[in-house]
């Protein structure tokens, strides 16, 4: 990659010039006021990304230049946002935080609320838009349905958000009678029927909405509990190997905006990816969650590989010759495992009903775990699964932090999952928290190199939002350092 430029000529008043664009570094203005007055006319030109359509993508985006580590892509506030359709948490009407108590409401529509000053709460702009429609609709306070009223009221507004949110994919052929999501969008439509009476809107309009929340909306944090949808940001595919990180933060208006920076050198032309999945599930785990979510088949990399980059996230131990099972084709969910030593075959049936039954078990000792427990535990799984697998992994990430320093097992457990992690979220992105608790369960083992091992699970933590668990664990290490 070339080396970027460190000055260039403002194009407001053609001098030398060395304030960079921190959207696109290329353009470079000799002041924030000569960057103000051009931002009309530079913003189309700013954005790093592209829009392209093909029928088994949709709409995505491509890097339009080459983009280094850190480069901005894009940063926007959601078109829409609210609980999540399937939260059970209590959160306030006004601003998204979880509600501590249960007395505080809205004094009009009886929604919970955090506190009773709470800034959204009393925003004429904000809340006090749906506050009267809920009253009217006599909706019985039911944080998961209040995002689905929020998209009611843009769509029969038909408002520029709406027009932005129609041309998003819902999958509504996929989501027809006979399906849970229809179940559950009829659920809603239900709890809804009289604000849908007082508002004219079909049940057809409450399953497009529910598909486009399902398919598009993205978990933010800050606040937590809450989902949004973004305008660009949703159309970054998914990919196991993501390029990209994405944080949130409160806007001026109390929405959560979302920035999304590369996370790896990208050259021009590259797909922009993020992932829809959790890292550390198998690829049987991933690829089916995307198929009844998102309604597409991952094949990326990582899922072509039957061991999962070398993980062995997903395979199982042979009985006989302490040989290791993997499915033949691992695109196919009804492909054969087979034995690498020995003619032994599974079939996806019997792999399925083996490892459910495993995932069942360790859900159960997980639930009280204690060390003796967890070793017991691990020790059964390894009889019967490779060292590296899902539940192995999961079981001895609980279990480091139950050892005492100064036993044997402990660095060879906290190295397996490091390495795991290195290999799976090899920037940091997704599984920064779980592997920065592993880096610093080993620093304290007898013989390892304890400054360094904290100073890179600090590294890993440098983008924890505030007040998160990853926050609180980055001072804790300070400290220690």
């Amino acid at each position: 990659m070339m080396e970027s430029q460190t000055e260039g000529v403002c194009p407001v008043c053609r001098e030398r010039a060395t304030l960079k664009c921190s959207g696109c570094k290329q353009q470079f203005y000799c002041n924030k006021d000569h960057q103000r007055e051009d931002w009309p006319r530079h913003r189309p030109a700013c954005k790093v990304w592209e829009i392209h359509e093909n029928p088994d993508l949709g709409r995505h985006l491509l890097a339009s230049r080459d983009l280094s580590p850190g480069d901005l892509i894009v940063s926007q506030s959601p078109l829409v946002w609210g609980p999540a359709l399937h939260t059970d948490q209590r959160v306030c009407v006004g601003c998204g935080k979880q509600c501590v108590s249960t007395s505080t409401r809205c004094n009009i529509c009886l929604w919970p609320a955090c506190r009773p000053d709470c800034p959204g709460l009393i925003d004429k702009n904000r809340h006090g838009l749906e506050c009267l429609l809920l009253v009217r609709g006599k909706v019985v306070p039911r944080c998961d349905v209040l995002l689905v009223v929020r998209m009611l009221i843009l769509w029969r507004k038909k408002s520029k958000q709406w027009a932005a949110l129609e041309k998003l994919q819902s999958h509504d052929d996929s989501r027809g009678p006979g399906t849970t999501a229809y179940e559950e969008a009829m659920s809603i439509c239900q709890h809804l029927e009289r604000f849908l009476l007082e508002n004219p809107a079909g049940k057809d309009i409450v399953c497009k909405i529910c598909g486009l929340i399902d398919v598009n909306a993205l978990e933010t944090m800050p606040p937590e509990g809450s989902v949004a949808i973004y305008e660009t940001a949703c159309l970054l595919e998914h990919s196991c190997l993501a390029n990209t990180r994405h944080s949130f933060a409160i806007d001026s208006k109390g929405r959560p905006r979302i920035t999304v920076t590369a996370l790896c050198p990208i050259k021009k032309g590259d797909h922009l990816s993020t992932m829809y999945t959790h890292a550390l599930w198998a690829t049987i785990a991933r690829r089916a969650h995307l198929l009844e979510t998102k309604y597409f088949s991952c094949r990326c990399e990582r899922c072509v590989d039957p061991t999962e980059l070398g993980t062995h996230l997903g395979t199982l131990k042979c009985p006989h010759d302490n040989g290791f099972i993997l499915p033949e084709d691992p695109l196919d969910f009804e492909s054969e495992w087979k034995c690498d030593s020995c003619p032994g075959i599974l079939t996806a049936s019997e792999v399925a009903q083996f490892t459910g039954k495993l995932e069942e078990d360790v859900d159960e000792v997980m639930s009280h775990a204690k060390k003796d427990t967890l070793v017991d535990l691990l020790s059964r799984l390894t009889a019967l699964l490779h060292p590296g697998h899902q539940q192995c992994i999961t079981v001895s990430h609980s279990l480091v932090q139950l050892l005492p320093a100064n036993d044997q097992k402990k660095p060879e457990l906290c190295k397996r999952i490091i390495e795991t992690t290195r290999t799976l979220d090899p920037n940091g992105a997704r599984l920064a928290l779980y592997t920065a608790v592993v880096l610093r369960e080993l620093s304290t083992c007898p013989g390892e190199d304890e400054k360094r091992l904290l100073s890179e699970a600090l590294n890993l933590l440098q983008f924890e939002p505030p007040n998160s668990s990853g926050e609180k664990l980055r001072n804790l290490i300070e400290a220690e350092l």
